[in-house]
């Protein structure tokens, strides 16, 4: 069973909150978050284990003091401000398994198009076993859903993306970059440093208009929340930066009015 991590701070309890209840019955759920004095018993209590970071420290030295903790040899990453809307449980696990097999570092769980001439491809499918699945050219890609390695830094090989890590691998690049924060750890020196691993990006023919991001049927998130700010709920469906996200505004509309969003101070008008 593939263990859920999730990085919560108490400051944004009322996305955590979105996020627990999206990801409830998922997995094995281990919830990171920061050391305090608050009630948080039926929050917890939706949780296998709960792991806590000092939050006086850099990002990457909670992330890093927390992953040091754990156990498992690969697990799914993910932040409480991405948002859990759909997933494929027997896709996710066969991404799981592939890893395993090969002793791969990484799968980021979101869309690419970067996809270079000499990039190693490998088409997947969930209902063969992952030694049957093979890799294929550029100019062979048709239907279907397809893992692409990263090996451009300019392309992000590492972010702070929901995806399924190697721990060891994760651990290094955090030991690393201890004193990086969630926006300075995706800079260009940890991207040159990201290039010794073997990481994998997701890309099919179709996606879907998710806003900050594109995504893929069988993982479906929703980033609903960008500097501070909830993501705004327009008459256009689009981010503050003008990217649709027409895709998943059904389920948008329903989170704002369940959890009454509007009175949040996140809001933006």
């Amino acid at each position: 069973m593939i263990n859920y991590v999730i990085y919560g701070n108490t400051d944004y309890l009322d996305i955590l909150q979105i996020q627990t209840d999206y990801i409830s019955d998922r997995g094995h759920l281990t919830l990171l978050l920061n050391e305090n004095s608050l009630d948080l018993t039926d929050l917890y209590t939706k949780y296998d284990k709960v792991i806590f970071y000092n939050g006086n420290e850099p990002y990457a030295t909670r992330l890093l003091t927390c992953i040091e903790k754990m156990d498992d040899d690969y697990f799914l990453f993910i932040h409480d401000i991405d948002i859990l809307v759909n997933m494929d449980n027997e896709y996710i696990e066969k991404f799981y398994n592939f890893l395993r097999t090969y002793k791969f570092d990484r799968i980021d769980l979101k869309f690419t198009n970067t996809i270079n001439d000499n990039s190693l491809i490998i088409k997947s499918d969930k209902y063969t076993d992952v030694n049957e699945w093979s890799a294929v050219f550029k100019n062979e890609l048709k239907s279907g859903i397809y893992l692409v390695m990263q090996n451009d830094p300019k392309d992000y090989i590492y972010n702070v993306n929901p995806s399924i890590w190697n721990r060891i691998s994760l651990l290094k690049i955090l030991t690393a970059f201890k004193d990086k924060n969630y926006r300075t750890i995706e800079e260009m020196d940890v991207q040159n440093f990201s290039r010794q691993f073997k990481v994998f990006k997701l890309y099919s023919d179709v996606k879907l208009d998710c806003g900050y991001f594109k995504c893929l049927n069988i993982f479906t998130y929703l980033h609903i929340s960008h500097s501070g700010k909830l993501l705004p709920l327009n008459q256009t469906f689009t981010t503050i930066y003008g990217q649709p996200y027409n895709d998943v505004s059904h389920e948008y509309i329903k989170i704002v009015e369940k959890y009454d969003l509007k009175k949040s101070p996140k809001w933006i008008n």
